[in-house]
């Protein structure tokens, strides 16, 4: 199993499933199952910069957009955007997403609610799409650990865009 840390009261370990958690170690053998999108991307924001993370979750601020562009034209850029209450996260090439993609709404008690997803291969329909959806949410956590990618050692760039006041 996964395993989270405290790092804020705001934001604590033993918050259910779901909701945003920071990954205290992760590696190919640790057991997924309890990984989610929220906890990928918050860990993404907060190694590489706390800061960036609290921007992220206050959502006061009505727009902020991390961009991580990469120096190997084989590997995808990623972007993590939200706009008030809805999150999308998702590698890009050429300003088009490609490969993973997943939309998140945070509801009023900060659950992360799969909205919509899909990879090359896979477009959840049906009855099973919410099972489909945190599945999909969990790869793309999956990615962001396994290949750090907070670490701005081995990328082009990673740029941050916030909007403080809307318009």
């Amino acid at each position: 199993m996964v395993h989270f840390i405290d790092v804020y009261e705001w934001l604590p370990a033993s918050a259910p499933i779901g909701h945003p958690h920071i990954v205290a170690d992760f590696n190919e053998e640790t057991n997924k199952d309890n990984l989610r999108g929220a906890d990928g991307i918050c860990t993404m924001l907060y190694k590489y910069n706390p800061s960036v993370l609290r921007d992220f979750l206050d959502l006061r601020i009505p727009s902020i957009e991390i961009v991580r562009r990469e120096e190997e034209s084989y590997r995808y850029d990623m972007i993590i955007a939200r706009h008030e209450r809805v999150v999308t996260c998702g590698f890009m090439r050429n300003a088009e997403f490609v490969d993973l993609r997943v939309d998140f709404g945070i509801t009023e008690e900060g659950l992360w609610v799969p909205l919509s997803g899909h990879t090359d291969f896979i477009h959840p329909t049906g009855p099973n799409r919410g099972e489909i959806l945190d599945g999909l949410g969990g790869q793309l956590a999956a990615q962001i650990m396994y290949h750090k990618l907070w670490d701005e050692s081995t990328a082009k760039e990673i740029k941050v865009d916030v909007e403080r006041e809307g318009p």
